[in-house]
């Protein structure tokens, strides 16, 4: 199922897909500092929705007018956007940008929403392809081994016809397996199911809450979140060193957090803010240059944006080349299997096809 038809599943099943987050976003941008606007907003939000959306939607109109801010009312009712977007609105709120934070992630949530519909199968797709067919392949080749490879072996002994050297390789492995399945069925059909369901989870976690299992250890991957965040903090004329810190808190715990925490200390000791996130690993040289260019422009905050765009653009590229890449590479292990088995079991056919055909001369 591609990510596409994924969340056209989850929308019609009423839970969090990023057309129906981008539409909440928007209702929460035009009536920040409105009371009456936005908790009409969100009642006409709800009354469109079947449960357990609505149930969702309703819980956050009743806890922001008990008093709640945005964020810990969108913390309190979870499931509603995800965990990178409820991180840009808590920087939003500590840095006074959350109205431009509230637009700015709608519009992201949207443009995520056109480009999965219209993308190729995403790389975890592929991966439980992948583990599929795999499993696949193995029981097929497994039942082959234990149950005819035997039985093959007994009928050829009989004729007293010496094996080749790839049939009598086939015939060890066969042994192998059918006295150590154990040891070798077993465990790896185990470890590829255990991994398809991982995926499969980890799948449903990145379409309905944002998550990327692990990327809290991988400093590159809020690059992007981190640019989105400084370009509007430097248009809104606030301290990208208040942003840094306001980003920082909202982190998991993680390698991330730890290079982050370190670039607040370099920035707040006056050194560059570009140039600390490159050392700690969030940004490479060229696109400091390219940051330093937009500086001297006086466009920083355009150059921000632009730059966020045009990493998630190239990491989007290189995963789906990684999942078309993979597929055919999987066919042809597959299909290399399937050549050595075949041979291996009609070689010894057409010696002894050959010595009957001699016998009768």
């Amino acid at each position: 199922m591609t990510g596409g038809n994924l969340q056209g599943l989850l929308f019609l099943l009423n839970r969090p897909e990023p057309i129906r987050q981008s539409s909440l976003l928007m209702v929460l941008a035009t009536g920040l500092g409105d009371s009456n606007s936005l908790r009409s907003g969100l009642k006409a939000l709800a009354m469109e929705s079947d449960s357990p959306w609505r149930d969702r939607i309703t819980q956050l109109r009743m806890l922001i007018e008990q008093g709640q801010t945005l964020s810990e009312a969108l913390s309190s009712a979870t499931g509603l956007v995800p965990d990178a977007t409820l991180l840009a609105i808590r920087v939003g709120e500590q840095t006074g940008t959350l109205r431009q934070v509230l637009a700015d992630e709608a519009r992201q949530l949207m443009n995520q929403s056109a480009s999965a519909s219209q993308a190729q199968p995403m790389f975890s797709t592929t991966i439980v392809w992948t583990l599929t067919v795999g499993m696949i392949a193995l029981s097929l080749v497994s039942f082959i081994m234990v149950f005819i490879v035997p039985k093959y072996k007994k009928i050829f002994s009989d004729f007293a016809v010496d094996l080749p050297p790839l049939t009598e390789a086939l015939i060890s492995a066969s042994d192998f397996g059918a006295n150590y399945w154990l040891v070798t069925f077993f465990p790896t059909m185990s470890c590829l199911m255990a991994v398809s369901a991982f995926m499969v989870w980890a799948q449903l976690q990145r379409l309905t809450s944002g998550r990327i299992v692990f990327s809290e250890h991988y400093p590159r991957f809020w690059t992007p979140i981190l640019l989105r965040l400084l370009s509007i903090t430097v248009a809104a004329g606030e301290s990208l060193s208040d942003a840094v810190h306001a980003i920082h808190t909202q982190l998991r715990p993680g390698q991330a957090a730890g290079r982050l925490s370190a670039v607040r200390q370099q920035v707040r000791a006056g050194d560059n803010c570009w140039a600390s996130l490159q050392s700690n690993g969030f940004l490479r040289r060229r696109e400091v240059a390219f940051i330093e260019s937009a500086a001297k422009t006086h466009h920083l905050d355009w150059g921000l944006i632009h730059l966020a765009r045009t990493i998630d653009r190239r990491r989007d590229r290189w995963v789906q080349r990684l999942g078309t890449f993979i597929q055919p590479l999987v066919v042809l292990s597959v299909g290399l299997v399937v050549a050595f088995v075949c041979v291996a079991l009609f070689l010894p056919l057409i010696e002894l096809l050959n010595d009957l055909s001699k016998s009768n001369n």
